[in-house]
């Protein structure tokens, strides 16, 4: 580039006199407006010389004290999220606590109506795969024909398990049996305090083990005198609880009767729809019934068992 510029300015220089100039500078200049034009020519040439190299010089220096600008790092994710005022973010309610279990485990157990709140139960949440309802009820058992408590051993051999759900009762109104032996006939004084003891000793169990327990008590019967024996059970249990804290009964009266306290075969489900919602031997459910109080069972495990309370309910 500066060879050019020379070049170009020479060719203005041999217009002129080259004899009268040195090293580019006016020298000598007859009084003639020739000569006149060009010393002008040899001056302008002269001062254009000096910016022609000068300028690049200072451009080169100018462009060398420019600060370098880095460009910025990439965002993370940590750029977006919110910030409260004042401070730093606050700790996680639910840290302390751990991650949500994968999975929660419910033992139903019981008689006949606790397989029937099983059914219920799995037909409620089996699209949820986070809980799992180990099935350990049984027909025609009940506490005056044995303590139960192998069902929570059987539970337990099966797997882990957060909670209990144990529903029981329609096959013990009758005389209370040991080792096979008839001991107190039923309702007597006798006959309560035995089966208040087996129903105790079945929640200590559960305590051992750290069990907390939803304990559904019996519904209305169509037969005034099995209604009547219903109650009777209902208030053992009910007494039995009152000292362990972590057995929590759920009444079904309030469900399954009519306004006033009364049987009915026929009452409102889950929808909201009026169906028949009591079996043909008027101490069963029919399955809609079943999944109406298995809900009420699922709300008292999400306010009372641990592993429910941070599992975050699925919508």
């Amino acid at each position: 580039m500066a060879v050019f510029r020379w070049r170009c300015l020479a060719r203005a220089h041999d217009a002129c006199d080259a004899s009268a100039v040195v090293g580019l500078v006016p020298h000598a200049y007859n009084d003639t407006p020739s000569s006149y034009r060009c010393a002008n020519v040899r001056t302008l040439i002269f001062v254009l010389s000096l910016l022609l190299f000068a300028l690049p010089a200072q451009a080169q220096q100018g462009m060398s004290s420019i600060p370098v600008i880095e460009p910025p790092p990439p965002p993370t994710s940590a750029d977006f999220a919110p910030q409260p005022k004042g401070g730093a973010w606050p700790p996680n309610a639910n840290a302390a606590a751990g991650p949500p279990p994968a999975k929660v485990t419910v033992a139903v157990m019981g008689d006949s109506l606790g397989d029937g709140m099983w059914g219920g139960l799995y037909r409620l949440m089996v699209r949820d795969k986070r809980y799992s309802f180990h099935r350990g009820a049984k027909n025609s058992v009940g506490f005056t024909g044995s303590d139960l408590t192998d069902m929570v051993d059987a539970a337990l051999a099966a797997g882990p398990v957060d909670a209990v759900v144990m529903m029981i009762g329609a096959n013990d109104r009758r005389s209370f049996f040991v080792g096979n032996q008839s001991k107190a006939l039923f309702r007597s004084k006798a006959w309560q305090e035995l089966y208040a003891g087996r129903i105790a000793a079945f929640m200590d169990k559960l305590q051992q083990h750290k069990l907390p327990t939803i304990w559904i008590l019996l519904p209305v019967m169509r037969a005034d005198d099995a209604s009547a024996d219903a109650r009777l059970i209902n208030d053992i249990v009910t007494n039995a609880a009152r000292t362990r804290p972590y057995v929590k009964l759920l009444p079904t009266w309030p469900i399954t009767a009519d306004e006033s306290g009364a049987y009915q075969a026929h009452f409102k489900d889950l929808k909201g729809v009026t169906r028949l919602m009591r079996a043909n031997d008027g101490v069963h459910f029919t399955d809609p019934a079943y999944e109406l109080i298995g809900d009420s069972v699922l709300k008292l495990l999400r306010e009372n068992v641990p592993p429910f309370k941070i599992l975050p309910a699925k919508t």
